[in-house]
């Protein structure tokens, strides 16, 4: 290594040490400062995600609320703006207020606001009600420092710029929806399937986020901010990296067809008496091994299921044949027969069952906060642990308007 170059690794690590956004308390980003313009689920999740490891974020929504307020899911199916789960889950550890873009003192308590900011975080949903917008160089001109984070449905340049796009029309788009597996015979006929979710928008904050916290170590070093462009198509376009590879070498493009995709190996998901499980006994040891475990049936021994490929060939019948078996059983005692027998299994599960599983629980995965309006819920807390910190959700999502007396009241 260079001298020069081991000088600026020690002033790096010195600057990483040091800086006013990393702490060694609990709360790992407690200096940093956020200002959030966003609604739906991709800004929000953005923020979301250094907010409850201590970022102080505030949420700016417009006079009507968040979106996402409205949509759900409500306890009882009684709609609420201030129960929405998914406005509850993606707002945890924010200040909240209210600002009108089409009030011109609301906007210069904005870019007040962003005096004090480190990050911005927007996704241009102001422009809906207002006629607003960011001149991004003349806001990097006002606050040279600031980190200005902008996702977007396609990017901020190209020929799909201005156009609008939900998360159906981008997972589409994406190519996602012909890599996922499916039942069908006549492909032309029956349409390609989405997943289930929000897959784009959690993708495209999940990508904001860690470009967000890149440019923060590159404003530690530079003391300069950064403009962030997030393309929630870009995002979600990195997902299907197999198909994407095939179509570059110039390979047959992964068919749907049911037939089609037997010729691998059976993996099979199976109906029992409290859900499903699936189970992959590729290999003919793990056939047999399979067959132990449902007691070696007569009909194991016919010609049509006795090789691998007869058991594809066969496939209709052999599944009637292993789901009067499994229709008998519950899914969790399956998946511990095929464990103990080293078949591939699992149990398919629900959003209930992974609020009694003993994995997630023994990692203390849930944590319950109190609302003031929704009140005690349990949330989904983090997916790693640190040795060097704890790590706890701050608080609730704001009510609408919560901070605005605190907050503004301060300018």
């Amino acid at each position: 290594m260079l001298k020069d170059d081991l000088l600026f690794q020690k002033k790096g690590n010195q600057n990483l040490k040091d800086n006013k956004y990393l702490s060694n308390s609990p709360k790992l980003l407690e200096n940093l400062k956020i200002i959030e313009i966003g609604q739906y689920i991709a800004a929000p999740f953005t923020s979301k995600l250094m907010a409850d490891l201590g970022a102080s974020v505030i949420k700016i929504e417009p006079q009507d609320g968040d979106i996402s307020r409205q949509i759900g899911p409500f306890p009882n199916d009684i709609a609420n703006p201030e129960k929405s789960g998914l406005f509850l889950s993606l707002n945890t550890s924010k200040q909240g207020i209210t600002l009108d873009f089409n009030n011109n003192s609301d906007i210069e308590i904005l870019f007040d606001l962003l005096k004090s900011a480190d990050v911005l975080i927007e996704d241009q949903s102001y422009k809906v009600n207002s006629n607003f917008e960011f001149n991004y160089e003349k806001l990097a001109t006002m606050y040279p420092r600031l980190i200005t984070t902008t996702i977007t449905p396609f990017g901020l340049t190209g020929p799909y710029k201005d156009y609008k796009a939900n998360d159906l029309v981008l997972f589409h788009m994406s190519s996602y929806a012909h890599i996922i597996a499916s039942s069908v015979e006549n492909p032309n006929e029956e349409p390609p399937i989405r997943a289930g979710g929000h897959q784009s928008e959690f993708v495209s904050g999940l990508s904001a986020a860690t470009a967000t916290m890149i440019s923060v170590f590159s404003q530690l070093q530079s003391n300069q901010g950064t403009h962030i462009d997030i393309s929630k198509l870009e995002s979600i376009t990195m997902m299907p990296q197999g198909p994407i590879a095939d179509a570059a070498f110039s390979k047959k493009r992964q068919s749907r067809k049911a037939s089609d995709r037997k010729v691998g190996a059976i993996v099979a998901m199976l109906p029992t008496n409290d859900g499903y499980i699936t189970i992959s006994p590729r290999e003919d040891h793990q056939w047999e091994a399979w067959l132990n475990i449902i007691d070696n049936p007569k009909w194991s021994t016919s010609p049509e299921y006795n090789t691998r490929k007869s058991r594809q060939t066969n496939w209709v019948n052999l599944e009637k044949l292993l789901s009067e078996w499994t229709c008998s059983r519950k899914k969790e005692d399956i998946y511990r027969l095929c464990q103990d027998a080293h078949v591939p299994a699992f149990p398919v599960n629900t959003a209930a069952d992974l609020f009694k599983s003993k994995q997630l629980n023994s990692r203390e995965f849930y944590q319950e906060i109190y609302h003031p309006i929704a009140g005690a819920l349990p949330y989904t807390s983090f997916p790693y642990k640190l040795s060097n910190a704890t790590l706890e959700i701050k608080g609730p999502a704001p009510t609408l308007g919560q901070h605005n007396e605190e907050i503004l009241g301060n300018l």
